[in-house]
């Protein structure tokens, strides 16, 4: 390894590039069916999903963050769910043949993508983003964080392998082995196109570079249940699952759970049947939160601890089989450090009165931290869906489902875009046609367009203009 001057990162990066620019070209030059290119992205998830739980168990020991299971469950269901999502869509050559009227798509390559990779999630991560590079015949340069490069780079190494056994280019995917921030940062300025998966800092720095980018927002993911939800006890059972998994790491973890007063009691008894420690006494509550947040920033001693761990912190003694923690939090939003985002399998609740209010406390809270994320609503009520679907700002919100979304058409979440609420670009789940070009060729329609003034008072459609807007 060389000292990290500025000549030195600015030439170690350069080469990485170069490398890069040269496999993609050839990708693109040589690999012209949708076939053939899906083989590529194949391959590549694949090799992550068969070594899944070897680089689980070696990014658990290199981070001290999950569980082997979260982690591994991550890896494959990631690679497996991108890969069903992607496999025989058209992202190569002409891709839409005049579904709007004279218009023909041709799709094309954005060049070399840029990954930055979060501490937390070192596998899944590399494996998603290079699989939607792959399927558009771009190059991806993984910068993997500091704290987690051995997972990175181990999984990006696999990678490589199978691109090589099937005679791909393997230099379509490579990683910075020597991870600092001034590395990280070259790469952002030398790419065409960027990707932040990771903190607030790094995605405003891929935002900052100079190159079109794609950043995601914080998590913070509240749940409400309707006044007359039949039954908690399932959705209490998927809920804690999905906020235990890989020891509550994960962004789409659901965070807050807001259920009615009169029921309060009954929510709490389904938390526990579903393996949730309770804490009622309130210094116990006041010392968490002085321990979690000592100041505006998470405390990251507790970032993917155990229950168990975390009750030693705290000064309670927690069983070894418990699944989160859980209390009640009064306040909302800014009146409590307790309504943010917390990296650890900690599962707050809160009551209301009215459905009104369950609405405004989940609003409350993502406008403190998390909009733009995800929520999740529980009721059999369609107007009272439409009426939280349209106040709450985030760009996923699941009707009787975790706040991570299970059994639904939406892109795989692993890269999530928060929109103008999380200052990102978009504000749905990145995927590979967000790393296209398209060309739009246009014929003659075989009839004249005529604009009118009459045209101002008339609300229909034009039949001889399209409605697509995908690509």
């Amino acid at each position: 390894m060389g000292t990290q001057t500025p000549e030195y990162v600015h030439d170690y990066i350069e080469s990485l590039v170069t490398r890069s620019r040269a496999a993609q070209k050839q990708f693109e030059r040589n690999y012209n069916t949708q076939r053939a290119v899906d083989e590529v992205v194949r391959a590549a998830g694949k090799a992550v999903y068969d070594n899944a739980r070897l680089l689980a168990e070696e990014a658990v020991a290199e981070t001290g963050m999950g569980d082997l299971e979260g982690k591994m469950m991550k890896a494959q269901g990631v690679t497996l769910r991108n890969w069903n999502f992607m496999k025989g869509k058209p992202s190569v050559g002409v891709v839409d043949d005049f579904s709007e009227p004279g218009i023909r798509i041709i799709a094309k390559p954005v060049g070399v993508v840029g990954a930055v990779m979060p501490s937390t999630n070192p596998i899944a991560t590399v494996a998603g983003n290079a699989m939607m590079a792959l399927k558009g015949r771009n190059s991806i340069i993984i910068a993997a964080h500091p704290a987690s490069a051995r997972g990175s780079i181990h999984t990006t190494n696999i990678i490589r392998e199978a691109l090589k056994k099937i005679g791909a280019p393997e230099d379509l995917v490579l990683c910075i082995e020597e991870p600092s921030i001034a590395m990280t940062t070259e790469l952002l300025h030398q790419v065409d196109v960027n990707v932040a998966t990771g903190g607030a800092a790094m995605v405003k720095a891929v935002y900052s570079a100079g190159h079109p980018a794609f950043g995601v927002g914080q998590g913070n993911c509240q749940d409400i249940f309707d006044l007359d939800y039949p039954d908690f006890s399932l959705p209490a059972k998927m809920i804690v699952a999905n906020r235990s998994s890989d020891r509550g790491v994960p962004c789409t973890g659901d965070q807050t759970v807001i259920v009615p007063a009169a029921r309060e009691r009954e929510m709490v008894v389904a938390l526990q049947a579903a393996g949730a420690y309770i804490v009622e006494d309130q210094e116990t509550i006041d010392r968490i939160r002085d321990t979690v947040f000592p100041t505006e920033a998470i405390n990251r001693a507790v970032v993917g601890k155990s229950p168990a761990e975390l009750g030693k912190l705290f000064g309670i003694d927690v069983p070894e089989d418990a699944k989160v923690i859980c209390f009640k939090v009064n306040a909302r939003g800014r009146e409590d450090k307790l309504c943010k985002e917390i990296l650890c399998p900690i599962l707050r609740y809160t009551t209301y009165e009215t459905f009104e209010e369950a609405v405004d406390i989940a609003v409350a809270n993502l406008n403190y931290e998390g909009a733009g994320h995800s929520s999740a609503i529980w009721s059999k009520h369609q107007d009272h869906i439409d009426y939280a679907a349209n106040l709450i700002p985030v760009g996923r919100f699941h009707v009787e489902q975790p706040t991570l979304g299970i059994n639904n058409a939406i892109a795989p979440p692993i890269t999530i875009g928060c929109g103008s609420w999380g200052n990102n670009s978009i504000s749905e789940n990145l995927q590979y046609y967000h790393l296209l070009n398209v060309t739009r060729v246009t014929t003659q329609l075989p009839e004249p367009i005529f604009h009118t003034p009459e045209d101002w008072d008339n609300y229909e459609m034009r039949t001889e203009w399209g409605t697509k807007v995908r690509y």
